[in-house]
């Protein structure tokens, strides 16, 4: 079969750069998973925080390896540490990212079962869709990351229908906590958000072990090409519960790293025309 014109270019582009993308070519244009399910990959992850530093993996429905949601608590070596603190101070909503490098690759069931603790990888300064999902400049190359906390794993399951209102799950540690969109089906969206500090009603057990929030007056479709977040005070309920009400404030404090329905997320981007 003959190739197109724009994956012989994809597959130049690859070979010149290898690292410039967050997914592989075959992964560009996946179509089943059959061997490559539990196949050693390379899997990007966008970074959040400052004193604790969180890595949320970019998930797709598209390739069965990246079909999950997680979280990772993680460290770097302290010089690399003190420079990423210095351009997150500056730079707060910027969605910087790493990628482990082509020879330490590892699957995600790996973190989870503590197989992998530790890898090395590439560190970005930003990231964008285009190309299927391609990262800034390179800050940092070759950096040691450590895996302290798998802090949610959470594998796609295709079975559980959509819930009918957003839900984010909030995680953090000590006076810093995120936001991260539950993605239910495909189409959906990915966005993180980083909180100007953990809301009050929640203790710092409940924050390090995370909590579901069901955004009562927002509905989960359509799906959107902008996030449905908009800053002011939003009631919510925990885990869902009707005897949990808490008022949640996304004030202009608030910082979106990420919104996006691409990155491979869905087969489709819906805000793609």
């Amino acid at each position: 079969m003959k190739r197109s014109l724009a994956t012989l270019l994809l597959a130049l582009s690859m070979a010149l750069a290898p690292q410039a993308f967050a997914h592989s070519a075959h992964e560009l244009h996946a179509q089943n998973n059959g061997a490559d399910a539990d196949a050693p990959g390379n899997h990007g992850m966008f970074m959040v925080g400052s004193q604790t530093l969180f890595l949320v993996h970019m998930p797709m429905f598209t390739t069965e390896k990246h079909m999950y949601q997680i979280v990772l608590q993680a460290s770097l070596p302290a010089d690399v540490m003190a420079k990423y603190q210095a351009l997150r101070a500056a730079n707060p909503s910027k969605p910087y990212n790493l990628i482990n490098v082509d020879n330490d690759t590892f699957t995600l069931p790996q973190l989870k079962a503590g197989e992998v603790t530790a890898f090395k990888a590439t560190i970005y300064d930003g990231y964008s869709n285009d190309g299927g999902g391609t990262p800034g400049p390179v800050l940092f190359d070759n950096v040691p990351v450590t895996v302290e906390a798998v802090v949610i794993y959470r594998p796609f399951n295709l079975g559980i229908e959509r819930p009918k209102q957003m839900v984010y799950t909030l995680f953090g540690r000590g006076n810093e906590a995120h936001l991260t969109h539950y993605i239910a089906q495909d189409p959906d969206f990915q966005e993180i958000i980083t909180l100007p500090g953990p809301p009050a009603p929640f203790s710092a057990a409940q924050l390090v072990s995370t909590v579901d929030l069901n955004f009562t007056t927002v509905q989960s479709l359509p799906i959107v090409c902008q996030s449905p977040l908009k800053p002011g005070v939003y009631p919510t309920l925990l885990e869902g519960r009707v005897d949990a009400p808490v008022a949640l404030d996304l004030g202009p404090a608030a910082q979106r790293v990420w919104y996006s329905t691409g990155n491979l997320l869905n087969r489709t981007d819906p805000c793609q025309p």
